[in-house]
């Protein structure tokens, strides 16, 4: 869940984390694994196998297992030094795709907390989002 998550909200191609997923699992199986990939974790089949991207912020990780504890992000935070850099790119892609995303039903809310963003919250984002695609930002307990 979460490494499908962060690579697609990072903007990871599709088809390379669905040959990621097959050359890491050992009990991968093309048939099963490819719809799951390119469906559900990736929303590349637009929206065949899901009904809305799955995406999520830090909070979310933080609330539904341990991976947080100890970690030097904040999850709150979606930009800034502090901030978590789920969350900084959950906020990215939401303002990526926020055209496409508003004529999800599922995602209204989403859509309507970005546009509550003003421009300089939106730059701080995009800022920090491209920062962590350099690799500039660590994304593990540092």
């Amino acid at each position: 869940m979460v490494t499908g998550l962060f690579a697609l909200m990072l903007g990871v191609h599709p088809r390379q984390v669905h040959a990621w997923y097959l050359a890491v699992y050992v009990d991968a199986v093309e048939w099963v694994e490819l719809p799951n990939t390119l469906g559900m974790s990736q929303y590349a089949d637009g929206g065949v196998m899901g009904s809305k991207p799955y995406i999520a912020t830090g909070k979310y990780i933080q609330r539904m297992s341990p991976h947080c504890k100890g970690c030097r992000y904040d999850p709150a935070q979606r930009s800034g030094d502090s901030a978590c850099p789920f969350t900084t790119l959950y906020w990215a892609f939401l303002m990526r795709h926020e055209a496409a995303l508003a004529r999800n039903p599922r995602m209204g809310l989403q859509v309507k907390n970005v546009a509550r963003l003003t421009d300089v919250q939106k730059q701080a984002v995009s800022e920090r989002a491209a920062a962590i695609r350099r690799g500039e930002v660590g994304v593990a307990h540092e």
